[in-house]
């Protein structure tokens, strides 16, 4: 037919839809069934007369746990499916013709109001039929090293990550069948936390659905084991857990808990001839007298520092050796008690809820996902690893978002560093907007997310469960966790900051800033007005600029804002990046 004939063909009437009879058209929406929400006037536990509702106790589970997901359905099915224009493409794409439009293959079919709805690969002649094996839903719990990884979470444009791995060990040891090793998303693959690139983790967990007694070849007593002889040695599979079906790992971690790890060099005050130093003697004379006498001392030892050509590996730049004489003298530090005590003050100002705005990206002083609840925070003794003293911080907090933590450590560094009050700590959660620096990624890893209303819900059999689960529990695996750490996270960590200096570059790039964003390290705990990044501040300084014929112009706009990278809008909406 050619395109003549097909403009004159008639078009087909709409059938008139049936009193009692519902759609199953690809472009109409699902029928809903009779579901009664709790309220204050008919709670859960209140029965209704005249409405007998069937519960399945697992799916009891999710409703008790969370609504989050049904959330999420909703929002899917609101990109361009049923009513509204595009509704006869979505037609013919959900029928499996031509290329679908996330997978881009041939012949899938692919309906995007349930992403785990695909049809079985179709087997090639003379194919054999493999035995089909049960999936269960299960929590995987993993550790890795995250150095030379584009951080945790899958990915489809070719990025290596953690869970890429994982998922392709689980496929060769059999755990997943041939059917689905072809899309991540057959299996609903969903993560505790999705660490950033380069971040590590003692413990996170991986949710899925997976055959849980594949085939063992001989040698191999647990199924842990020989997904473990599949993967390198910077990522190993603790264990797993038979969960409920409805069981979601990112929307059932009730908490997380993270460490960083930072050289205690770290809270050296910067040097007198600093330009950071100098704009401190203008705001707060006598601010060095404040500071631990060893620690300033110390500082007053060294030499000045030279101006570097570039970063070692970038440019062919290298460091000045005069520099890197000082690099090394200054892991020799041991940071004395005076100001190891208000580095811990600092950071105890954290603690409960606040607005922490100023520590991610993309949120503004009235957005109420900005207000996290930090439970405890915990600087431990210095320890000494190799040459360097190291300090840990635990932080464990209910939520995070993104660059939250590093931030976090970033302010109690240079406030400590500095001599500004902990008052300021609690200046930075009010409506002024700051530029707060992000510490390096380097030190921050994921101890181990928590699921504790979880597994008293398994313990107690609440909701009406009646089958056996187990407890998601990384305690089981505390002692190979301690030995993973040392070895894969603390050591390569050591190795990396002998070798790249990313600490001190760190700290010698703000000790170097001539911007006036860091005017709210002061000893009055204020944030003056040339620190405000919030829009009305930023209209009236170049009001201001503009009037003295461009004295005394802005610095610090473009430079504070321009060190954020571009992020993946969407998961930062969803709250899915965090660290």
């Amino acid at each position: 037919m050619d395109a003549s004939e097909s403009s004159k063909r008639p078009r087909s009437p709409t059938p008139t839809p049936v009193a009692g009879e519902t759609s199953n058209e690809a472009g109409s929406p699902p029928s809903k069934k009779a579901h009664i929400e709790p309220t204050a006037s008919a709670p859960s536990d209140t029965p209704i007369s005249g409405v007998k509702v069937e519960i399945d106790p697992e799916e009891a589970m999710l409703n008790a746990m969370s609504s989050e997901p049904a959330k999420e359905e909703k929002k899917a099915w609101g990109r361009g499916q049923g009513q509204g224009q595009g509704q006869g493409q979505n037609r013919e794409k959900s029928k499996g013709k031509g290329k679908d439009s996330k997978s881009g293959e041939e012949g899938v079919k692919y309906d995007r109001r349930n992403q785990n709805n695909w049809a079985p690969r179709e087997k090639k002649e003379g194919e054999e039929s493999e035995a089909r094996l049960p999936k269960k839903r299960c929590a995987l719990l993993v550790g890795y090293c995250g150095t030379g990884y584009s951080g945790m979470q899958i990915q489809t444009h070719g990025s290596r990550t953690i869970e890429g791995d994982v998922f392709e060990a689980l496929a060769k040891a059999g755990a997943i069948s041939a059917d689905n090793a072809t899309d991540h998303r057959k299996v609903d693959i969903q993560r505790a936390a999705r660490t950033d690139a380069g971040v590590h983790a003692a413990g996170n967990c991986i949710s899925l659905k997976m055959i849980t007694e594949p085939p063992l070849p001989e040698g191999y007593k647990t199924l842990a084991e020989y997904v473990n002889s599949l993967l390198p040695a910077q990522i190993r599979m603790w264990g797993f857990v038979r969960t409920v079906k409805s069981f979601n790992a990112r929307t059932a971690a009730d908490s997380r808990i993270y460490e960083y790890l930072l050289p205690s060099y770290c809270l050296l005050p910067p040097g007198r001839d600093d330009p950071l130093a100098i704009r401190l003697d203008k705001s707060s004379p006598g601010w060095r007298d404040l500071l631990g006498k060893e620690a300033v001392e110390f500082v007053d030892a060294a030499p000045s520092l030279e101006p570097e050509e570039g970063e070692e590996g970038e440019n062919g730049g290298k460091i000045n050796p005069k520099n890197r004489g000082e690099f090394e003298r200054r892991r020799g530090w041991r940071v004395d008690s005076k100001t190891l005590e208000r580095f811990r003050d600092l950071l105890a100002q954290y603690k409960g809820t606040h607005n922490f705005h100023n520590f991610t990206v993309g949120k503004p002083f009235n957005d109420r996902t900005v207000k996290r609840y930090m439970l405890r925070l915990e600087v431990r003794d210095p320890q000494v690893y190799g040459e360097i003293e190291w300090i840990s911080v635990q932080i464990h907090g209910q939520s995070f978002m993104l660059h939250q933590i590093r931030k976090m450590i970033s302010m109690a560094m240079l406030a400590c560093r500095t001599a500004s009050p902990s008052s300021l700590i609690l200046e930075t959660f009010g409506p002024k907007r700051i530029h707060v620096p992000k510490a390096p990624p380097l030190g921050l890893l994921l101890q181990a997310p928590q699921f504790g209303v979880y597994n008293q819900r398994i313990t107690s059999k609440a909701n009406g469960l009646q089958e056996d689960r187990d407890e998601v529990d990384f305690g089981l695996y505390a002692e190979l966790m301690q030995d993973f750490k040392v070895k894969w996270i603390y050591e390569k960590l050591r190795q990396e900051e002998l070798e790249s200096h990313v600490f001190h570059k760190w700290m010698r790039q703000m000790d170097c800033s001539m911007s006036s964003g860091l005017a709210f390290l002061n000893t009055q705990g204020i944030i003056p007005p040339e620190a405000d990044l919030s829009k009305g501040a930023k209209e009236a300084r170049r009001a201001a600029a503009e009037s003295k014929d461009g004295e005394n112009k802005d610095v610090v706009d473009d430079e504070m804002d321009s060190d954020e990278e571009e992020v993946d809008k969407e998961a930062l909406k969803r709250g899915e990046l965090e660290g």
